[in-house]
This record gives C-alpha cells, sequence and structure tokens, in this order.
C-alpha cells in the first residue's frame, strides 16, 4: 500500500489531540472544528459527522465533494486512519437511508419526489435525463437544477453519482411516451438494476475464456481550419494517418468501474519483429493471469499503434500491482518498457475503444 503522505499523518495526529476537545461539543460545533483542522493540512477535502450528540461512537465521512482527482486523497486519509475510540472513519458521503426528502434554497423548496430521471447509456456510463414533475417558476430555474445535483449526491452517494454517472441533461416534457421515468426518491434500486442488467456491470469478475473483439482505427486524422477530418485525398502522403489494432476485452465489462479496481496501468512495449511481438504478447498474458488468479487486476485491451504493443489493465493498488508484475517486467523483451499508470475510476481509458464496438 501506498505510505501516508506528511500531511496526511499531520492531520491524524492534530485530530487524535484534539479528540477530547472535540467529545466535548455538539455535533454540528464538533464538524466545524474537525474540518478547521482538515483544512490546516489536507487541501479540498471536508469531513461530515453522521449520528446524534448522545452518541458513543458516530461516522466520520472523509468527502472529497465529488471531486474525482481527489479521490485517491481520500482512500489514503481512510486508510492511515488511526484508531479512534468515538468515530467509524469512512471514504465518500453514501447513499441516503431516506431518499424520500426535501431541500430548499432561498426560499424555494423542491422535494426528491418531484425530481423525474430517465436512464440512458452513456458509453459504459449511466446518463440521466431530468424533468420535474411539477411547474418551477422561471425565477427558480437554476436553483431547481442546483438542487437536483445535490439531491442526486444524497441518493446515489458521492462515488456512484461522480463516477457511474455520465451526462446529466435537464429536459422539458417528454418526446417518447414509452421512456419509463422515476421519482428521485425512487431511483436508488432502479439505478442498480440498469447498472447490472442492462450495462452490464454485475461487478463478478469473469471466469473461463476472455471473450475478445477487435478494430482498426486512425490516429492524428488530418483536420481543417473548422476540426474537420480531412477526406483522403486532400490527404498528402506525409500527412497520412497512422492506424493501429485494438482488441477489446468485452468480458471486462462485468468489472468496468467496480470502486476497487480504479488504477490503469499501461505496459506498452516495443515490437519491432515477429519474434519480439510473439515475446511480448506471451509476456502481456501472462501479466493478466498474474493479475487476475488473485483478482488483483484484469486485461482489459491491446493497441497495436507504430511498433509498439500496448496492454491496458484496470488494477486495485498500484504499488501491488508493480510488485506482482516485477519479474515478469525483467525480461530481455521488456527492454523498451514504459508503464504509466493513471486514476481512472470511469474507466475511460477502456469503453475509448469498447464505446466504438457498441456503437
Amino acid at each position: 500500500m501506498t505510505t501516508p503522505s506528511p500531511a496526511i499523518g499531520a492531520f491524524w495526529r492534530a485530530f487524535s489531540d484534539a479528540q477530547a476537545s472535540l467529545q466535548a461539543l455538539p455535533l454540528r460545533e464538533r464538524v466545524g472544528a474537525a474540518n478547521a483542522l482538515i483544512d490546516q493540512h489536507l487541501e479540498g477535502l471536508a469531513l461530515e459527522m453522521s449520528g446524534d450528540d448522545a452518541d458513543a461512537v458516530v461516522d466520520l465521512i472523509v468527502t472529497a465533494h465529488g471531486s474525482i482527482e481527489r479521490f485517491p486523497l481520500v482512500a489514503q486519509v481512510v486508510a492511515a486512519a488511526p484508531a479512534l475510540p468515538h468515530y467509524r472513519v469512512r471514504a465518500f458521503r453514501e447513499r441516503t437511508t431516506q431518499p424520500d426528502f426535501p431541500i430548499g434554497m432561498e426560499g424555494f423548496e423542491l422535494s426528491t419526489a418531484e425530481v423525474l430521471v430517465a436512464l440512458e447509456q452513456d458509453g459504459g456510463q449511466a446518463a440521466l435525463e431530468i424533468r420535474f414533475g411539477r411547474e418551477i417558476p422561471s425565477d427558480y430555474q437554476d436553483h431547481a437544477r442546483n438542487m437536483a445535483f445535490i439531491m442526486l449526491d444524497h441518493v446515489l452517494g458521492e462515488y456512484d453519482f461522480a463516477v457511474k454517472v455520465g451526462a446529466v441533461d435537464f429536459v422539458g416534457e417528454p418526446d417518447d411516451a414509452h421512456t419509463p421515468w422515476v421519482p428521485l426518491s425512487q431511483l436508488p434500486p432502479v439505478f442498480d438494476r440498469y447498472w447490472t442488467e442492462t450495462l452490464g456491470h454485475t461487478g463478478h469478475f469473469p471466469t473461463g475464456e476472455a471473450e475478445w473483439d477487435g478494430l482498426e482505427l486512425q490516429f492524428d486524422c488530418p483536420i481543417d481550419e473548422d476540426g474537420n477530418e480531412l477526406p483522403p485525398d486532400d490527404i498528402d502522403s506525409d500527412d497520412a494517418p497512422e492506424t493501429g489494432v485494438v482488441m477489446v476485452n468485452t468480458s471486462a465489462n462485468a468489472v468496468a468501474m467496480r470502486a476497487d479496481l480504479a488504477y490503469a496501468l499501461t505496459v506498452d512495449l516495443a515490437v519491432p519483429d515477429t519474434d519480439t511481438l510473439t515475446a511480448v504478447q506471451d509476456l502481456q498474458d501472462q501479466a493478466a493471469t498474474v493479475l487476475q488468479v488473485p483478482q488483483l487486476g484484469i486485461l482489459v485491451l491491446t493497441l497495436m499503434r507504430a511498433g509498439r504493443r500496448q496492454a491496458l489493465y484496470y488494477v486495485s493498488d498500484e504499488q501491488l500491482a508493480k510488485q506482482a508484475l516485477a519479474p515478469l517486467l525483467l525480461r530481455d523483451e521488456a527492454a523498451s518498457l514504459e508503464l504509466k499508470v493513471a486514476y481512472d475510476p470511469a474507466w475511460s481509458g477502456y469503453f475509448e475503444y469498447a464505446g466504438y464496438l457498441s456503437a
């Protein structure tokens, strides 16, 4: 696991030292005091507490307010938490257990039962269309939309709303009478069924032989001054687009965007000749086995382009994955290795190509 940063250690020491004084405060004031502490050490994070003043132990929630780029920091802070007798430390604002609720803003009130949602596919994510089940005064249109976003965060939970939801569009009366609309207050089970049954993200690691599908793509296509792709007859031979061949593991869709497979790890190797290509393919396949058997990761696609073969894996822990692959990456055919890791919980690297298969 990643060693916590000095800032994380300093925050938890400050929080531990302040426990006695925090316990003397009512919960609302305690939250304010705790956030004053985290603000001194960790930018962009906040603390929430779930419980009552009289509770001996309350939930201490570390949130990034939906900012995906700070999600790794949230996880590191929670992983580094010391034993705290009065707190259960948790990552991300969870779904509310009572999704039927109203909120108010500047004299305007809206309830989750009055916000209607329809689900559509957006790459691997779920797109949301939203309309209101009551007349919204023109002066409050922007308020209503802001309130709907706040409600979605509470109803679906911080992580799911940030990672699993793609485009969110506000619409008027629906054109398609057959589109199923559900009140936001009833969305969670409907969303979860859509995620597993329609989008196929069951969360279960695939077993048996993987299913693969391939396509040939052109990269770096020349464009005109308006950004439109040039027709082939207008392209000089020196500017011809580069061709690449992508093979996509469609079986991997089952575990796409699983919260514990959020790191995209690319093993990129040169393949100057046929013999090297065979050796590199074997190495990348063995790496897939090394990662998948303990469910540490999964190979999701390969890309042949410009004399190199890239293999993209999604892994649960960057350091553990690198340690597991280290013996393979000492081979002669790995001398040209370019190893890249990125935090990509929405699996954009996978759906960038998998999306072409369903288009």
